[in-house]
């Protein structure tokens, strides 16, 4: 029985990243706040600029000229519908026969076809054994973008044409990142300094942006004290999407600080009754100070006993002040700590900070 070949191309994904002389600047969303609609992501899809010629398929170890015809097309439907275009095989082979590995003959293609990126494919054939092999060129000036290298061995034509699609699609993806840029989520939360998390993998803190995968991703922001607030947020490529989350406070804190507030607002006018009455201890009672109420020495004899009264109050009026301003204090939005702390994620203990 011929043995399953492998059609992840894992030397193609770690190498092929974006480009930076061909990556676009990523368009902008804002993810809308819970129970409002999400304005619908504005992104490039095929864009005419970006060409990608794909050389004729070189077929080492036999001449079947029809199964590299096949392979070859097996490679094209994978990389159908793609943010690019491709151009058009006759024009390539005019501009190529055979296949185009010199610098000047990948410039005197990307001069007459206009291709930004140039595909070639080489397979190897000994008996049931085949080897592929595809390079993704920057027709600028030949430097290898990515390449990949895949065994299939025992295999049928089946599974080698299978083998080939699969490699085309991921290719495709790809160059979509390379066309697009690859989606960038930017989180910000209020209070800042909040640990993020995107599929349970924590990233960073508050302000941050990460270079994500497209597609569908949990996002959480947690912060001591505050409700961990959650989002699912939809990343297309070329799109960089901002998510602001202004935090809740945790309903302890939230009475905490709505005590704080009760007490400063009771105790200041007590005090200030306290500090009044102590000021008024001693002094005459005006309204009772004419007539046989002012002694021969011309002083009233009705005056102010305020002064236990005053004392209380302004003891009184200090103590909720006080233990206003300390609840206050206890609850504060704190500024975003340098110093590193350490998350017990799923994968183990992670330390995380800004150095």
């Amino acid at each position: 029985m011929p043995r399953p070949c492998l059609a992840a191309l894992v030397a193609l994904s770690l190498a092929l990243g974006p480009a930076a002389t061909h990556a676009q600047t990523p368009a902008e969303t804002t993810t809308a706040p819970p129970g409002e609609p999400a304005a619908k992501p504005e992104t490039t899809r095929a864009r005419p600029d970006s060409r990608l010629a794909i050389l004729s398929l070189t077929l080492s170890g036999s001449d079947d000229l029809s199964l590299a015809a096949r392979l070859l097309t097996h490679l094209k439907q994978g990389l159908a519908r793609g943010a690019f275009a491709v151009v058009d095989p006759a024009e390539v082979e005019r501009h190529a026969p055979g296949g185009c590995s010199e610098p000047r003959c990948l410039a005197a293609l990307r001069r007459d076809s206009k291709a930004n990126f140039v595909l070639r494919s080489v397979v190897t054939v000994d008996d049931r054994d085949y080897l592929v092999r595809l390079e993704l060129l920057a027709a600028e000036d030949g430097s290898v973008l990515a390449s990949s290298e895949e065994r299939c061995d025992l295999c049928g034509l089946a599974e080698v044409g299978a083998l080939m699609e699969a490699q085309g699609a991921l290719l495709r993806r790809k160059l979509e990142d390379l066309v697009q840029g690859p989606p960038r989520l930017a989180i910000t939360s209020t209070p800042p300094g909040a640990l993020v998390l995107v599929d349970s993998k924590l990233v960073g803190l508050t302000p941050t942006e990460q270079t994500l995968l497209e597609g569908q991703h949990v996002v959480q922001v947690r912060l001591d004290g505050y409700v961990t607030d959650e989002r699912r947020v939809e990343l297309v490529p070329g799109v960089r999407e901002r998510l602001e989350v202004p935090l809740r406070r945790e309903p302890k804190v939230a009475r905490f600080r709505a005590a704080g507030w009760a007490s400063l607002f009771v105790g200041i006018p007590a005090a200030a009754a306290g500090v009044t009455l102590l000021a008024l201890d001693g002094r005459p009672y005006t309204r009772q100070c004419s007539g046989d109420d002012i002694d021969r020495a011309g002083q009233c004899r009705y005056l102010y006993n305020t002064d236990w009264g005053g004392g209380i109050a302004l003891a009184a009026g200090a103590a909720l002040i006080t233990a206003g301003v300390m609840l206050l204090l206890r609850t504060r939005d704190r500024p975003q700590s340098r110093r590193p702390r350490a998350f017990l994620g799923p994968t183990g203990v992670t330390l995380v900070g800004r150095f």
